[in-house]
This record gives C-alpha cells, sequence and structure tokens, in this order.
C-alpha cells in the first residue's frame, strides 16, 4: 500500500491561513466555519489514511465530519469523528460539550473523536478527557491545528519561503482587519499596506507582482495582471498623513506610458492635493485612475467575501480597479 501523500509546503501555506481565519473575532458563520475546517482536516487526516466526509446540516447526530480508514466491507475500518465549535466571541467550551462529543462517539461506534474550537476548554473539560475511556478524545484549539499541521507537512522550506509564507499570513489577516476595522490601517507601516493591497489583489484573481520597497523615490509599485492586460497600482501610506500631489501623480504615468501597461490605480490613504489632477487630460484620467483610504477597505471587504466563496469576479477584472475613481 502506497505511503498517503504528506502536506506540500503549498498546500500547508493554505491551510495556514485557514485556519487564521477562524480565529475568534473574524470566524465566519458557523456553517462557513465548518466548511473551512473541512478543507483543513481533510488533507492532514488523508496523510493518517482517513477518507473525511462533512454529515448532513439535518442529520449531524452530534458529530460534523467522519473519517473512515479501510474497508468498510471487510470489516477492517477504523472510524472517527470531528465536532466544531466556533465562536465570534470569547467563550470557552464546556463539559457537558464534551461529554456530547463521547456519547456521539459511542453511539456511532467510533474509536477516537475530536472537538476542534477556538475558543480554550474549561478545566472540567479537559480533565474529562484524563479519565479512561472506551475511545480516545482529543481536544484540539487552533495552536494545536497548526501543531498538527507540523507533524504531516513536507520538510520544511528554507527560510526565504518560510518568511513569504509568514507574510502572507500576516497581510492575509491585515485585511480581514481592515475589512472590519477601517481605522486599523492608520497603525501600519508602508510596506504593510504594500504586502495587503498585493495579497487582496491576488485574491481577486488577479497574478501579482510586489516590486522591492523603497522609501528614496524608487519604484514601489504592485504589478497585477488579469486575463488580457496589466496594470501597474502606486500605493503610498505616509504616516505623517501627508496627501499625494502632482509630481507623483505624473512620475506614476510616466513609468505607465513608458513600460507600456495597459493602465494604472493610485492608491493613497490620506488622499490627494487639491491641484493632484490638474494636468491630467480625459486620456490620461481613463488610463490612470485614483483610490484613497475607502478604496482599500472595500477591496479588503470584497476580498474577504471571495474567501468566503460569496463574490465571483466580474468578466473583466478592470472593473475591481477602476471601480469607485476618487480622481472623478
Amino acid at each position: 500500500m502506497t505511503a498517503p501523500t504528506r502536506i506540500s509546503n503549498e498546500e500547508y501555506s493554505r491551510i495556514i491561513a485557514d485556519i487564521a481565519r477562524l480565529e475568534v473575532g473574524s470566524a465566519p458563520h458557523p456553517r462557513e466555519a465548518e466548511r473551512i475546517l473541512g478543507d483543513i482536516l481533510t488533507p492532514i487526516l488523508r496523510v493518517e489514511g482517513f477518507a473525511v466526509q462533512h454529515t448532513p446540516l439535518t442529520r449531524d447526530s452530534g458529530l460534523d465530519f467522519v473519517g473512515v480508514r479501510g474497508d468498510p466491507a471487510l470489516g477492517s475500518a477504523e472510524r472517527l469523528g470531528v465536532e466544531a465549535k466556533f465562536y465570534r466571541r470569547g467563550q470557552k467550551v464546556s463539559i457537558e460539550q464534551v461529554r456530547a462529543l463521547i456519547g456521539a462517539g459511542l453511539a456511532k461506534g467510533m474509536g477516537r473523536v475530536i472537538l476542534v474550537s477556538n475558543c480554550p476548554f474549561t478545566k472540567g473539560a479537559t480533565a474529562t478527557i484524563e479519565r479512561d475511556l472506551p475511545l480516545t478524545v482529543e481536544l484540539k484549539a487552533l495552536d494545536d491545528l497548526r501543531s498538527w499541521l507540523e507533524l504531516v507537512r513536507e520538510a520544511e522550506p528554507d527560510a526565504e519561503t518560510e518568511v513569504r509564507i509568514m507574510l502572507r499570513e500576516l497581510s492575509e489577516r491585515f485585511a480581514r482587519l481592515i475589512a472590519r476595522d477601517p481605522g486599523a490601517v492608520a497603525h501600519l507601516e508602508w510596506r504593510d499596506v504594500e504586502r495587503i493591497v498585493a495579497e487582496v489583489f491576488d485574491g481577486l484573481g488577479f497574478r501579482v507582482t510586489l516590486t522591492a520597497g523603497s522609501k528614496d523615490g524608487g519604484k514601489d509599485e504592485c504589478e497585477v495582471a488579469g486575463k488580457q492586460a496589466t496594470y501597474y497600482v502606486e500605493i503610498k501610506h505616509w504616516r505623517s498623513s501627508t496627501r499625494v500631489g502632482a509630481d507623483a501623480v505624473m512620475k506614476l504615468l510616466k513609468v505607465i506610458v513608458t513600460e507600456k501597461k495597459a493602465g494604472g490605480l493610485f492608491l493613497s490613504t490620506y488622499g490627494f492635493t487639491e491641484n493632484a489632477f490638474e494636468q491630467l487630460t480625459m486620456i490620461e484620467r481613463e488610463k490612470l485612475r485614483f483610490g484613497d483610504q475607502e478604496k482599500i477597505v472595500t477591496l479588503c471587504r470584497t476580498y474577504v467575501k471571495a474567501k468566503s466563496g460569496i463574490w465571483s469576479p466580474p468578466e473583466n477584472l478592470t472593473e475591481v480597479l477602476f471601480d469607485g475613481d476618487a480622481g472623478g
């Protein structure tokens, strides 16, 4: 029998990001949280040889997922059950909930049950699983999921790849925070905002290249590409609350024209000066669009919807870039 494939570094990155989505304060609706958990558990338990199924909503009998390893027809199958308890506010998983899980597992003939939660477990709940029980009971918080994932992943990537993965995970969490609380932008550094915007555009379906950062006037654009065209996105986030003026606008426009890009989007968290657009012709205004902090917040909220599966990209991705132009 071939050993189950371990989790690739690419899949590891995706699962880590999914786990972050379940944190208290950002957890989605319980049914959506269960779907995300299924996307997390399926590859992890696959490494252990289990095939995982989500139980029907009307017939879960206290278990949200059931895993089977082996061939039931031969009477050699092992079965496990998983129950999810996700909350948007700080709560604790009670001893009664753990007892209910144990009862459901025994009723279904499970040899192993797992309760996964984004909240801590009460002392009584923890003490319950330390007793001599007729089945194995595991209580897993989100950090336990991360530790479990580490055990079944491929060899760790090099430091550069690991840093890139961690920065992407952080950017997703920041994007979700901004979508929920726009004021968070004011507490971020300029490079953080650039990474967040890059992650958002990637999540919305663009191919994204984030150029090397520079504080000395060099290029710091994010290059995004749809199916048919490539655009430059310039992001300015000056903690001094300075607005962007005409010189910076004309500089980006020159780069777009010189490098023959389809167009561009200039994002400035603190907006633009009154004369920033005075020199632009009608054609240039069509080629280069503008957005302030409100545009960044809107993009982050669309990104969250896309990640939750409740937003589909338009046929022409340019609509995402240019909707709500602040330079009109």
